[in-house]
Formats: C-alpha cells, structure tokens, sequence
C-alpha cells in the first residue's frame, strides 16, 4: 500500500530526481509549483517502485495525479494492479504518459481529454523578435511601452523580495483586478493565486531546482514581475506574472523583457495552462503556442 505523507521543503531535492528521470516534463509537476498551490490542493506524495506517487483533496476526497519517474517501463501493469487492485484514475496525466499506459491497458482504458488544463508551450526566439502578422499586436505594446517608458529590469533576488510582495497587495487591488469580484469563481481564483504567488516569495532562497525572475522598475517603484524555474536544457516556464494596469502595454512588456534576459540559453517558454478561463485562453493563444503538453484523465478498471 502506498504510504502518502504531506509535502513538505525537506522533501523537494528528492522529488526533483523523480521529475529530472520523466520524460515529458509538465510545470504543473515541478516541486517549486506543487509547494506553491499545496494551500488549496492538500498534495501528498509517497515513494514506491522508483515513482513519486502524488495526490491532492478536492471536496475532501483524495485525486491521484500522475506517478512522476521515469516512465519508460515495462512494469506498469504489476505496479498499478499492486497499488490499486480493482483499477486506477488520474488526473492530469501528461500526454507520454497516458500513451503509455493506455498501450498496457488497451481496451480497459478510459482516456478523457482534459483541455483546460494542456499546457501552452511557445518558441522563445519568437516571443522575443515578435516578428511578422501573427505577432502584430504584442510586437505594437511592447514597443510602446519601451519608447514611452524609463524602465529598468532587474534580475529578481532576496533583496527585492519586500518589494514585489508589496506590488502583488497592490496589484490585487487595482480596479481591474477587484472588478472579477463580480464572478465568483475568477475571484477565489485570484485570491488562491495570490497565496500561491507569497509562497514562491516567502521560500525563494529555499526551493528546489533552478528559480528565477525579473521585475520591470519605473521611478523606483516595481510595476510588473514575472517568476519561473529551469525545466530542462531546453524550456524554462513561467508560474506567475503580474503587470500594473496603469502602464499600457506592461503585461507584453515583461513577458518579452524577461526573455530577453534569461530565454537566450533556452528555446522554449511553458506558460502552463489556461484553466477553461476563456479570457486567458485567448491570451494565451494570442502569443501562437508551438504545441501544447497534452492532459488526460485516464482511468481502467480490471
């Protein structure tokens, strides 16, 4: 039986290697992610069979999400007939993965697409030149913005740490932001998010992998930050970013900014998923996704 004990810091170094060894690597699995959102999503994890097994509560109830490891096995099937003896769902599943398990369950398997939750992931040298029609409204904001605004970027580092968690109370009330407490869920969203966001901020210097971030400065004052992590040799993703609504072209400005400075060694960005919001979810593909880390429910029984 699976033995599942609440994450916990002490836990990240080792739950990265299980993340380094898997093949298709979601932002939604990165340790640094899993620690920010354990506030609403209760995760658990348990070691076994060379797998990091995961969960969390929803409605009180334990959701398995995907094991994270190396996937590339041929003990799917006694693993997950031992740990679960009358069948198994998860949640979430990357693409790779729910391949793979569906080519060991075959007609037992049930697959369910799960689009709000596909991750976007996008070229970076694209979202840098911002070149050609398809570009043409994110290339025309950020262009303003760097010609009508002093701005100075920064890399971000402890010493600043104050001053974005400052931004961020001050971002949650800017009317745009208050505004979405007319919808309810898009309210608690941003509420949740916003103790998503203090907690990468408050753990900074103590989380796993490689964190990284840059704020944009304009008369000594942060007005847009963007925070993110290594995933591989190739892509870096971003978590959260945040722009004042009071600079035009801002949000454009410290997407492509941030890039400038820290995507050169990489070639792609993962902007994680749009959660069915149809707001971001045009934004989203506004910025033209290469392709997407595909989600899946699956689900066999026996």
């Amino acid at each position: 039986m699976l033995k599942f004990v609440p994450i916990t810091p002490e836990y990240g170094e080792h739950y990265m290697q299980f993340y380094a060894a898997s093949e298709e690597k979601s932002a939604d699995y990165t340790f640094a992610n899993l620690w920010c959102w354990k506030d609403k999503y209760r995760y658990e994890m348990a070691f076994a069979d060379d797998l990091c097994w995961l969960r969390h509560y929803e409605n009180g109830r334990p959701v398995y999400n995907p094991p994270i490891g190396r996937w590339q096995r041929t003990d799917w099937e006694q693993i997950l007939r031992r740990h679960f003896p009358r069948g198994f769902s998860f949640t979430r599943v990357p693409g790779m993965l729910a391949c793979i398990l569906s080519g060991f369950f075959e007609d037992s398997v049930c697959l369910k697409e799960e689009r709000d939750h596909f991750e976007y992931i996008y070229s970076i040298p694209e979202l840098i030149a911002l070149n050609g029609y398809r570009f043409r409204n994110k290339r025309k904001l950020s262009n303003q913005f760097k010609q009508y605004y002093n701005y100075i970027y920064k890399s971000v580092s402890a010493e600043l740490i104050p001053d974005i968690k400052e931004f961020q109370r001050q971002w949650l009330n800017q009317p745009e932001v208050k505004g979405c407490g007319e919808d309810i869920h898009n309210y608690l969203s941003v509420r949740v998010e916003n103790e998503a966001v203090n907690r990468m901020l408050d753990d900074w210097q103590h989380l796993p992998g490689h964190i990284f971030g840059g704020v944009l400065i304009i008369d000594n004052r942060i007005m847009a930050f963007a925070l993110g992590e290594r995933l591989d040799d190739d892509t870096i993703a971003v978590h959260f970013e945040k722009a004042s609504y009071a600079y035009r072209g801002a949000y454009a400005a410290i997407n492509r900014i941030m890039l400038e400075n820290v995507g050169s060694n990489y070639r792609f960005v993962n902007r994680e998923q749009d959660l069915g919001i149809e707001g971001l979810r045009k934004v989203k593909l506004e910025y033209n996704p290469v392709r997407f880390i595909k989600k899946y429910g699956v689900a066999a029984e026996y």
